[in-house]
């Protein structure tokens, strides 16, 4: 990839290296060979509005050569196989937000009790109570999550945009279709699966964004938008080795993809870190 600005080349960038490509500024251009490169090599683009926020994401849906086939055992999952399945992936976000509160250095016990009441498809909707719990300890008790409020939900959002683009790419490199849903069912949402599997992932964003709110950083600035990037360079937990946050990732969609075939017991799920964040803000 070179990059110029003015005519003037000024950066070169080998295609494979690239994950994700942030296509910040609505002034930017890109040529079709670009994207097409960007395809084949297994990246997503990702195109923000004039606030700089993700709006799009362009994935790579060939890049498995048995997408048909593993397409059609997506479509053939039984319901009593979903609902196991949203059950561990709920008792792992419990798990993911409970760590997060404890490295936080606030009391996570009561979201630890929450676990074990999480039946089979969630009936009793123990995520949403242990979101009850978890956003006051997060940020304050009158804080409210709110996808079109700013401040610190504004934050969430741009890290949970680039979090479900880096799920979707996970997806899409197993030969799994992203819009067919375990639990989220939209009909208008290309990225249902994506939405399901990133949930035990999501306190990952939460813990770099509470660290701007503790420093009364509200706004989505050049500067937090590339702190919140840095989420890419934690590590994740599986089965009992360190990751990169991406490879693990991808580990979990290949898990996923298992256990479509074989029972929801092949689902593993990497845990995150629980030390205490010593990220420096150069704000």
């Amino acid at each position: 990839m070179i990059v110029e600005q003015n005519k003037n080349e000024i950066g070169r960038v080998p295609i494979e290296d690239i994950g994700v490509l942030i296509l910040s500024n609505p002034a930017i251009t890109i040529s079709s060979s670009l994207i097409s490169s960007c395809q084949q090599n297994n990246c997503i683009v990702v195109f923000c509005d004039s606030k700089h926020l993700p709006i799009s994401v362009l994935l790579p849906l060939s890049g498995n050569s048995m997408h048909s086939k593993i397409l059609n055992i997506q479509t053939s999952v039984k319901k009593p196989v979903k609902k196991r399945l949203w059950q561990k992936i709920v008792i792992a976000k419990i798990e993911s937000q409970a760590k997060t509160i404890l490295s936080c250095g606030k009391d996570s016990s009561a979201l630890e009790l929450m676990k074990s009441r999480v039946k089979s498809g969630d009936p009793d909707n123990v995520e949403a109570q242990a979101s009850r719990v978890y956003w006051p300890l997060m940020f304050g008790k009158d804080f409210r999550r709110d996808q079109k409020a700013e401040g610190t939900n504004s934050l969430l959002n741009y890290g949970y945009a680039l979090l479900r683009a880096s799920v979707a790419r996970a997806i899409c490199g197993t030969g799994l279709h992203p819009a067919l849903g375990i639990h989220h069912h939209n009909q208008y949402n290309p990225m249902c699966l994506a939405d399901d599997l990133m949930e035990p992932f999501r306190p990952v964003v939460d813990r770099k964004v509470h660290k701007l709110w503790e420093k009364e950083i509200f706004d989505i600035s050049k500067r937090t938008k590339s702190f919140l990037l840095s989420f890419f360079s934690e590590s994740l937990i599986f089965r009992g080795k360190k990751l990169p946050f991406v490879v693990g990732l991808q580990h979990t969609a290949t898990s996923l993809k298992k256990a479509l075939t074989e029972g929801p017991e092949s689902l593993e799920i990497p845990s995150i870190a629980v030390k205490e964040q010593k990220e420096m803000l150069l704000i």
